[in-house]
């Protein structure tokens, strides 16, 4: 009788062992990203990142670093909002929604999902313009045709509302001007954020031949060459963004990765 209770409660803490290393395993994703000034597209910095979940309950916080980078680590699949927090700032709050997706592989272990957000923060007219934060860099401007920069503007408030029509807007903005920097960069980045790494990378590579001082162009060039296992491009393409921003976390971190996954074990680890 002794022998069978101790066959079932070793048999019970075999399955409790292994549903505890799944569930470790589930929660090894990430939600990183960067915050911006919607206005002249620098990085934002010294403001708080909540992470909710899809109910709006904060499940963390943490604080934008000086190069505007924020990330929250080892998370559960699921769906989630950041909420970047601008108290004191003369910008408006900003929510961006994040869905992480673990697939099983089998054998207790799951698929690893990264996610990236770029938010832009918009001026709220209704206050002081009490500092906005970090605003370093250089700015990039050009002479854009009035009809692209009002296609330009429509389809940044599509996407803002989360109308899929901004795409097109974009798409034609571009087609008037193709060297709109502003539309390529903001489409690659979107396309990003969709998962849809293909088309990123390719609005992005013409936004950073327009622009080669683009860090936010750069870095998300190297995530979605990242994604795309392209490990030559990623490494390029960070290398570019920690390079322009080597406050950035978030730039650094992925570097490392793919300096790991390429055999650089020296670099990976500087």
């Amino acid at each position: 009788m002794k022998s069978c209770r101790r066959l079932v409660q070793s048999i019970v803490l075999f399955f409790l062992i292994i549903a505890g290393a799944s569930i470790a395993q589930a929660q090894n994703n990430s939600i990183s990203g960067n915050v911006f000034d919607a206005q002249n597209r620098q990085p934002v910095s010294d403001l708080y990142v909540e992470l909710l979940d899809r109910v709006g309950m904060t499940l963390g916080r943490t604080r934008v670093r000086g190069g505007g980078n924020f990330i929250f680590s080892r998370l559960p699949a699921g769906e989630y909002q950041v909420k970047v927090l601008t108290y004191g700032t003369n910008y408006q709050e900003a929510v961006q929604d994040v869905r992480l997706v673990s697939v099983p592989l089998g054998n207790g272990r799951y698929s690893t999902d990264i996610a990236y957000v770029d938010i832009y923060l918009k001026l709220d007219p209704r206050k002081v313009n009490t500092g906005s934060g970090d605003k370093t860099g250089v700015v990039f401007a050009q002479e854009v045709p009035d009809k692209a920069r009002k296609l330009y503007k429509k389809g940044v408030r599509q996407l803002e509302d989360k109308k899929d029509e901004g795409l097109d807007s974009l798409k034609q903005a571009i087609e008037i001007f193709p060297t709109y920097y502003d539309a390529l960069e903001r489409l690659g980045n979107e396309y990003v954020m969709r998962k849809q790494y293909q088309e990123a990378a390719s609005y992005l590579i013409k936004a950073i031949d327009v622009n080669k001082r683009s860090y936010s162009g750069f870095y998300a060039l190297g995530i979605a060459s990242y994604n795309l296992k392209n490990w030559q491009a990623a490494i390029e393409a960070l290398r570019e963004a920690t390079t322009i921003n080597p406050q950035s976390v978030n730039a650094q971190i992925f570097y490392g990765m793919v300096l790991r996954i390429d055999g650089q074990f020296e670099k990976a680890e500087k």
